[in-house]
């Protein structure tokens, strides 16, 4: 009896094994890289591949069109791929288009996808309406001594907490480029990824 109920369990691991196999195998794969979470579950290997090599290629040929920032990269004509378009509906400001590659390319730097670019430009659209000079003078920060600056209007103590190395220096806190890249550190440090969500989807509350 003793024997015979080893087997019976033996027999049942097993079928268990097997099952839980046959699940892993029939289950979709979870991609690492969200931009390829657009494939369906049912592609074979070689239709990702494929997936994740054109998307490769654009990545290049954004690189190519928008380089590397520094803080000498002023406003410039949009040469990326991604169509710009406000998540509510409503047109961008000329003064606030103009930044996109310059978000992009500090999307980039943040290993963020490209397409958080439209959620970032409605929030400089709500926050500096475009103008890097931009400087809040009516709120509880102003009163206290350390007015929000900058396009994404960022105030001293969090531009120099998440300011990129080398440029943590006050005079750089309104420079479009260092200016972005703070805010954007510090959202993804603070929030994570469903604040650039939240924005994408229009709500550009304040941060």
């Amino acid at each position: 009896m003793r024997r015979n109920l080893g087997r019976t369990r033996t027999a049942v691991a097993g079928v268990l094994v097997a099952s839980a196999g046959l699940a892993a195998l029939s289950a979709p794969t979870a991609l690492a890289d969200d931009r390829l979470a657009g494939i369906p579950f049912w592609a074979d290997s070689a239709t990702t591949v494929q997936v994740a090599a054109a998307d490769a290629k654009t990545e290049r040929r954004t690189k190519r069109r928008i380089p590397a920032p520094t803080v000498r990269t002023g406003p410039s004509p949009y040469r990326g791929n991604v169509r710009l378009s406000h998540p509510r509906g409503i047109p961008y400001y000329p003064e606030v288009k103009r930044w996109a590659n310059l978000v992009i390319a500090v999307l980039r730097e943040h290993d963020l996808p490209r397409r958080n670019v439209n959620g970032v430009l409605a929030q400089i659209q709500q926050e500096s309406s475009g103008n890097p000079r931009s400087v809040n003078r009516w709120d509880s920060n102003w009163h206290a001594g350390i007015p929000s600056k900058g396009l994404l209007q960022v105030i001293a103590p969090t531009y120099q907490a998440y300011a990129k190395k080398g440029y943590r220096s006050l005079k750089y806190q309104t420079v479009p480029y260092t200016n972005i890249w703070a805010a954007i550190n510090y959202v993804k440090d603070v929030y994570g990824p469903g604040k650039f969500k939240s924005w994408n989807r229009g709500y550009n509350q304040g941060y």
